[in-house]
């Protein structure tokens, strides 16, 4: 899915929590996040931090891809050595 603003973003996280029947206070739980985070996250997403992003996206299995808007559409996994060798889970 293509996303250009921040509230497309928590639009999308939010459709996707509840496709997987998951609620805001177990996504907290399981983040360490507060309750009421994850749910300014999914209304005025525009103020929060980048790892409040990192944590939710993990919470539902999900990753980030960035790339240049003039690359050709992929579905192959990057390549890139450094972003493979990433471990870190949020």
């Amino acid at each position: 899915m293509l996303i250009h603003t921040p509230q497309q973003l928590a639009q999308f996280y939010r459709d996707q929590r509840k496709v997987r029947s998951r609620s805001q206070s177990v996504i907290a739980e399981e983040t360490g996040l507060r309750q009421d985070t994850v749910s300014k996250f999914e209304i005025s997403p525009d103020n929060s931090r980048i790892d409040t992003l990192f944590r939710l996206l993990a919470a539902l299995d999900m990753e980030l891809h960035v790339k240049p808007k003039s690359a050709p559409e992929t579905n192959a996994p990057e390549t890139n050595s450094d972003a493979s060798s990433w471990t870190q889970l949020w």
